[in-house]
């Protein structure tokens, strides 16, 4: 792998600042403060997904290749540090996993331009669908602009005991471009694993209502969020206090604060909305669950990567379009035969070696909590025919259980097309008016 394409704003600054101030150590808040306008920019280039996923947690700006861009080339995959008969037999899985997901998805047509739909595929299986079989071994390049604060957090993942040498390459050639002064102050080393089972503990009780068919369900929220939002509207419009104006409208209070969450969103005063907040539980796959990072605004926390080592009874996401073809029994048994084998590597090398062997259509539970302004923006772009399949289902049966709540404040969480005008230009789906039969109640 390789870091490319590194330029910071103000490192030579920061160096300076130490060197001027003699400083040795400092508290990661503080170096925080310091780093928080500084810009930083590089690329991330043939890493593999298990990075590239714990990396993206890190919640700054990310661009990652798509998996359509995936190969049969002998390099498309980066293995772990193993012995000769392990690495051998690891390096067969992986090799079936590539061999299956180029014969899945075949085009009629090789030499045809542009993106491909379904029908122009030999066996009807996208190749969006066909990738549920790669691995997380599978390479990937990235491209990363964050903030200066985040190397704080950065450093942590990089020197994360839990994750062995999985990022020593990354950090080294990572700490070649900063201020040596600065490497110093960064963290050297970190355990995420020291609370884990703490912290477990706490979200033990709502990871148990998640299986895979309650995919998604509504955990906590709000008791009113229509009143959250009126109300709170009303704090910056009214000389009296919320409560006052609560008590003034009496019996109707709930209806005023309905009209006027209505008539302030109307305006476009959009900041309203975060005043309403939820907490869901989520099971998808990891394919999914990368789409969830992107973006970047939701408060998540997810199982540990080794406990989908670990549990061998739960069911993984297979596209409907590989269930119903001629390879639904090779998938399924390839599965099989890499839960079987990452379980052997983790026992003999620990955990961490055996997370390249997790499969994109490997299921984990989330938990994430989000206010109705970041859901309003979410689910307009995720409930949208060209959204991908998995995550538009889990969209779709979000949004209903939101409107249960609050038909009001998710108004206008919907697909463009419903709205107005189709903003996928030539990408559209052409569906309009079966997507408004959906989605808009009948006259």
């Amino acid at each position: 792998m390789t870091v490319a394409n590194f330029e910071a704003t103000g490192l030579d600054r920061i160096a300076r600042w130490i060197e001027r101030n003699r400083i040795k150590t400092i508290d990661a808040l503080g170096l925080k403060q310091v780093l928080n306008t500084i810009h930083i920019s590089f690329t991330l280039e043939g890493i593999d997904r298990v990075q590239s996923t714990l990396i993206c947690e890190l919640k700054d700006s990310y661009v990652q290749q798509s998996q359509r861009y995936v190969t049969l080339a002998a390099d498309a995959y980066r293995l772990p540090q193993l012995d000769g008969e392990d690495r051998r037999k690891t390096e067969e899985i992986t090799q079936k996993a590539f061999r299956l997901y180029a014969k899945m998805s075949q085009l009629k047509d090789p030499n045809a331009k542009g993106r491909p739909k379904a029908e122009n595929y030999l066996y009807g299986i996208p190749i969006e669908d066909a990738r549920y079989i790669l691995p997380l071994s599978t390479k990937t390049n990235v491209s990363v602009a964050m903030s200066g604060d985040k190397l704080v957090d950065l450093f942590r993942l990089l020197n994360d005991k839990k994750y062995g040498a999985m990022f020593d390459e990354i950090r080294n050639e990572l700490t070649a471009f900063l201020p040596e002064k600065l490497t110093a102050l960064l963290p050297d080393e970190y355990d995420s694993d020291a609370e884990h089972e703490a912290i477990r503990d706490f979200h033990l009780e709502d990871l148990k209502k998640i299986d895979n068919e309650n995919n998604l369900v509504l955990l906590s929220r709000f008791e009113d969020l229509d009143m959250k939002v009126g109300f709170g509207a009303l704090t910056s419009t009214s000389k009296n206090t919320p409560s006052q104006e609560i008590a003034r409208f009496g019996s109707e209070a709930a209806n005023q604060a309905r009209a006027v969450t209505q008539r302030v969103l109307g305006y476009g005063h959009e900041s309203i909305a975060e005043q309403a907040r939820t907490t869901f539980g989520m099971m998808c796959s990891l394919v999914t669950y990368h789409q969830q990072l992107r973006h970047r605004l939701s408060q998540n926390y997810r199982e540990n990567l080794t406990e989908l080592i670990r549990d061998a009874a739960r069911p993984v996401k297979v596209p409907d379009s590989i269930r119903q073809s001629p390879f639904y029994s090779e998938f399924m048994e390839l599965v099989e035969e890499c839960r079987n084998w990452r379980r052997v590597i983790a026992q003999k090398y620990g955990d961490e070696k055996a997370l390249s062997l997790l499969l994109n259509c490997d299921q984990i539970k989330l938990i994430i909590a989000t206010n109705a302004r970041i859901d309003i923006g979410m689910l307009a772009d995720r409930t949208c025919m060209n959204a991908q399949w998995e995550i538009r289902e889990l969209a779709i049966k979000k949004l209903k259980a939101l409107r249960s709540l609050s038909e009001v404040l998710y108004e206008r969480a919907l697909p463009s097309c419903v709205l107005g005008k189709c903003r996928e230009g030539k990408l559209s789906c052409g569906r309009q008016a079966e997507v408004k039969a959906r989605f808009l109640p009948a006259d």
